[in-house]
């Protein structure tokens, strides 16, 4: 009958024996008698007041405020948490008794040499295949047959093109910078949204860029326009700002710049949608 609360004791014992014993130690010399003690280490979130003596155990004292000590440890005072976050980073962990505050890069942004570099945008006719994190930069992938991005960004992944249903026509083909417009030769005579989407397709097929400066007027310079983002954006806010009774005399403005081969372009894609549609009359 007395063996098992017996038992239980030892079993008491040899646990608060085992968690003294777990308690890491440090070699001090007694400056009284020379001989040396083995003293109780500090926790983590603490710091050593006093050494041990032979009759006492190591004083230790809590860490102050932005101050830390991240092991057992014998320190006569804490270590300041110097870990400021700065410029692109931003504050991941604070600064706690127990660890020094810890940053990471801002949304956006992905660590590099102990830098935050903004991630990599993927221009037009690129969609993001693998986000970029605050450890890794965005992977970007040439959009495939069938896809199209007009943008550039770090989120955005390629877009599937539009089908042209049955009885529409493919009345501008797309590529991985534009998507396909479709529609009937009907709604490209009527104007409105149809023909702005084809003419501003069909300006950004070219391999010149077009800066419009005014309702009139057309610059051009010697850029492939196709893989520049702010061009493209440039030309569709041009296209549809523009008036429409100005669009009809797309030719002639091309002529007039010396874009001949481009007006020829366009009049020869024109004369195909008319022939697929003889009762159909566009006013280009």
């Amino acid at each position: 009958i007395l063996l098992l609360p017996t038992l239980i004791l030892l079993s008491g014992l040899h646990t608060a024996a085992s968690a003294v014993d777990s308690i890491p130690k440090y070699e001090y010399k007694d400056p009284l008698t020379g001989k040396p003690l083995l003293c109780n280490r500090c926790p983590p979130g603490t710091h050593m007041v006093a050494h041990c003596t032979a009759s006492t155990q190591t004083k230790c004292a809590p860490c102050a405020n932005e101050y830390f000590t991240e092991l057992w440890n014998y320190l006569p005072r804490c270590l300041y948490c110097h870990s400021f976050c700065t410029g692109n980073q931003e504050v991941a962990r604070e600064c706690s008794p127990t660890s020094d505050r810890v940053c990471r890069c801002k949304q956006g942004f992905y660590s590099a040499d102990d830098f935050c570099i903004p991630h990599t945008e993927c221009g037009p006719g690129e969609g993001v295949l693998t986000r970029g994190s605050s450890k890794m930069d965005t992977v970007c992938e040439k959009c495939s047959e069938g896809f199209y991005s007009t943008s550039t960004s770090a989120l955005d992944s390629c877009i599937k093109q539009e089908e042209c249903e049955a009885g529409q026509l493919t009345l501008l083909q797309g590529s991985v910078y534009q998507d396909t417009v479709c529609g009937s030769c009907e709604d490209l005579a009527n104007g409105g949204e149809t023909l702005r989407r084809f003419l501003s397709g069909f300006l950004s097929k070219m391999r010149k860029t077009f800066v419009f400066f005014n309702k009139s007027s057309i610059i051009v310079t010697e850029y492939d326009v196709r893989n520049n983002s702010p061009l493209l954006d440039q030309i569709r806010d041009w296209v549809y700002k523009t008036p429409e009774k100005q669009l009809w005399n797309m030719p002639q403005m091309l002529r007039s710049c010396q874009l001949s081969s481009m007006a020829d372009r366009l009049q020869k894609r024109l004369s195909d949608i008319k022939q697929l549609s003889p009762n159909c009359t566009l006013s280009f």
